[in-house]
């Protein structure tokens, strides 16, 4: 008993038969499932058991999963924790009327600057009151 051509599902003699894809093919028959392109076993290339040509083979895409449930669930919660955390911080400081500073060496500079124009100003103040 022949086997069926996997594309035309007729007899398949062993004179016209090409085993490939898990099916036999007449000569013929095997070609590209898009543009009918005569193929052979050198030019095919295989894809879910069907020939194509080079040309119109599928390209398999990659799917971003940045979308899947478990991904927008994980960046719900840490946006939440990221909000609860920034609101407890603020509610905690919120009477006190100054912010914590880190004090770095320019911040030491900006202070000293500020005390030296401060103290000058209450000097000037002070030397015109002397005036009169």
């Amino acid at each position: 008993m022949n086997p069926p051509c996997g594309r035309c599902n007729k007899p398949v003699y062993p004179t016209e038969k090409i085993n490939c894809l898990d099916k036999y093919w007449h000569k013929g028959c095997f070609s590209c499932e898009v543009c009918k392109m005569a193929l052979s076993m050198t030019n095919y290339k295989g894809f879910e058991k069907k020939p194509y040509c080079t040309m119109h083979y599928p390209k398999t895409s990659f799917t971003i999963v940045t979308d899947t449930p478990e991904n927008l669930r994980l960046k719900q919660q840490s946006m939440l924790n990221s909000q609860a955390l920034y609101k407890e911080e603020f509610e905690k400081n919120k009477g006190k009327g100054f912010s914590v500073v880190v004090d770095t060496p320019e911040m030491q500079r900006v202070k000293k600057t500020q005390d030296q124009i401060s103290n000058v100003s209450a000097v000037m103040l002070s030397d015109s009151f002397n005036i009169f």
